[in-house]
């Protein structure tokens, strides 16, 4: 969760106290009273607070609440952006769409609290792999969506390579090795939409479910 809320809060709460001492205290020319900095503070508190709502409403409007991955509306408005960058500077991004295997039969046999901390696990693995620029998206169910900014060539199959080894090698106490059907599509390659580039990495995910 971002802090631009609190930050702008407290920043205009802090210069509309500068002027509110240089018109009192400069301009008037009253005498300096310490109740000045107990409303400040009083002030900044309100300020916080507010600030701080703001940033849980924007947290929650752009992420899951389970996995901390962001959301399919974000990601449609991030990729709108994105869009006008790589059209002009010719760079590729890469979406990757990652279904796992039989989480139905996890959910069944271990519970949907099992189930729920399996998302947050694979939501983390997938993240950690990520560059900092890139987006981690709960795509819905047990899919997630991988948006990399900037894909380099050929790195697709290291890409998914290393994914695969990291959940068969899962650190969880119940579930120990998970498997993924996996499929790729490369903008502006395999399309020049957000939905063309799903709808292709959908289909090269359930080719690799068939094979």
């Amino acid at each position: 969760m971002g802090y631009r809320g609190r930050v702008v809060a407290v920043c205009v709460v802090i210069l509309f106290n500068i002027l509110r001492y240089g018109y009192y205290h400069i301009y008037l020319g009253y005498l300096f009273d310490r109740s000045f900095f107990v409303l400040t503070g009083i002030f900044l508190l309100v300020a916080w607070t507010g600030g701080r709502q703001y940033d849980v409403a924007k947290f929650y409007s752009e992420k899951d609440p389970l996995t901390n991955a962001y959301n399919r509306r974000t990601i449609d408005k991030v990729f709108k952006k994105q869009i006008y960058q790589y059209r002009s500077r010719g760079k590729k991004m890469g979406v990757v769409l990652i279904d796992l295997d039989e989480f139905k039969d996890i959910n069944d046999t271990f519970g949907h609290q099992t189930g729920d901390e399996l998302l947050r696990c694979v939501a983390e693995l997938i993240m950690n792999i990520a560059k900092k620029e890139d987006y981690v998206v709960r795509w819905g169910g047990d899919e997630f969506v991988h948006v990399i900014l900037d894909l380099k060539e050929d790195t697709l199959s290291d890409y998914v390579r290393n994914l695969r080894g990291k959940l068969c090698n899962l650190d969880m106490e119940v579930v120990q090795t998970v498997s993924a059907s996996i499929g790729i599509a490369v903008y502006p390659d395999d399309g020049e939409t957000f939905e063309a580039l799903i709808q292709k990495a959908d289909t090269s995910m359930y080719e690799m479910k068939k094979a």
